[in-house]
């Protein structure tokens, strides 16, 4: 290992000291979904509000009909409705029922619902036959969610479920961290952007790492604001680089050490200060990192394997700590579908096929003789990462990255 090769570890420990999550800000419940909690959101009232109906019955109190059989029914006078809609109700008074729908607050004096089929309902009179214990098909207050319940706990992604139970909740607006934003520059005079170039077109070669980087971004609910490509000019690097820029931004090309590769030595003349050049990982062993202000930058290079491996071996855990998830207790495991074996040396990061068998979390490798590169990037789901020299056996465990943030 050169001097410049530092381990993928280490090398991220550099950049995470600058990944600082952006103040939080306020949204609403109904915007939140996908955003991460920066504080617990609780509960702001009990649901149900007041007592309420499991069934479209009657309101009764069971005092009333503690002494009701088969041979001694008692009568109880029908004095209203209550539907789901309704606010107010009378009290019941003894020796009355109230007809309540499902989901209609329970009236005053009220502690059981007879469901409609259990009575004889005749000329605003019910019969009852047999009592009930107090609770009967009624939800009390607080029955399914309690005042200052946690909803989501601080660091946690709000999914769509919990925005919902905070709209029921009557929460008025909730604290997240702000979305992360990136920009996705590919470096390269041969290349021409996807979006613009004509159909059939093998005048130059369409710059996939565009898609791929862009893509896995917005997968991961980053705020992508703009991809492009630039020609090979140090000087068009040098001034979009000084401009103002979001969190993150990644090139892709210009990372090796020919006259054409100068994606760091731009960065530098923009301000930024390099936190780490190469890494000892394969493939993408050129990758650079670099921080200006709040912007941190991944230099990666060219070929859309090594695109992939850095975006998983580093961007993803860089991402989480921008987007204000915490670090994973531990790391996620699969075992090996088949055997593999990587040279001594470098970190292996390689693309796989993750599936589960069965309560098992299992991941193909694709990699290997006849598994061309481009296509295993088609196919996969995530990386494995894999000390250099290590063997892995058939069934063997081998930490994976997948590539999404969970």
């Amino acid at each position: 290992m050169t001097e410049t090769l530092i381990p993928r570890r280490r090398a991220l420990k550099r950049v995470l000291r600058h990944a600082v999550p952006g103040e939080s800000e306020s949204v609403a419940p109904f915007e939140a979904a996908g955003r991460v909690a920066s504080h617990n959101v609780t509960a702001f009232c009990n649901v149900p509000e007041q007592p309420c109906s499991l069934r479209d019955g009657f309101a009764v109190r069971t005092a009333d009909i503690e002494h009701a059989g088969p041979m001694r029914p008692v009568r109880l006078a029908v004095t209203q409705t209550v539907h789901a809609e309704s606010h107010l109700a009378a009290p019941i008074e003894p020796g009355e029922a109230a007809r309540v729908l499902t989901g209609g607050i329970v009236p005053e004096n009220g502690d059981a619902i007879l469901a409609e089929e259990d009575v004889e309902f005749k000329d605003d009179t019910i019969i009852v036959r047999g009592p009930v214990r107090p609770g009967w098909f009624v939800r009390p207050t607080g029955g399914e969610i309690g005042l200052g319940a946690v909803i989501t706990r601080a660091g946690e992604t709000i999914t769509p479920q919990a925005a919902a139970v905070m709209v029921r909740t009557r929460s008025g607006s909730i604290h997240v961290h702000p979305r992360v934003r990136a920009r996705v520059l590919a470096l390269g005079s041969e290349l021409a952007d996807p979006a613009s170039q004509a159909v059939g077109s093998q005048a130059r070669f369409p710059a996939d790492n565009l898609v791929l980087a862009g893509g896995l971004l917005r997968e991961n609910n980053i705020l992508v604001s703009e991809t492009g490509v630039l020609p090979d000019s140090p000087e068009a690097l040098v001034e979009i680089l000084s401009g103002d820029l979001p969190e993150m931004v990644i090139t892709t090309g210009g990372t090796g050490n020919s006259e054409r590769d100068f994606a760091r030595q731009g960065a530098e003349q923009a301000g930024f200060t390099t936190l780490f050049q190469g890494a000892d990982v394969r493939p993408g062993r050129n990758l650079f990192a670099a921080v200006r202000d709040d912007t941190l930058l991944f230099g990666l290079p060219g070929p859309p394997a090594a695109v992939f491996a850095c975006f998983h071996g580093f961007i993803l855990t860089v991402l989480r700590r921008l987007c204000g998830l915490p670090d994973p207790a531990e790391p996620l495991l699969a075992r090996f579908e088949e055997g593999l074996s990587v040279r001594p040396g470098s970190e292996w990061i390689v693309p796989c096929q993750i599936y589960r068998q069965g309560a098992t979390l299992m991941a193909r490798p694709l990699i290997g003789r006849h598994t061309p590169p481009m296509l295993a990037l088609g196919h996969a789901h995530g990386a494995a990462l894999i000390p250099g020299g290590d063997g892995v056996l058939p069934g063997g465990e081998v930490e994976i990255v997948l590539s999404r943030m969970e």
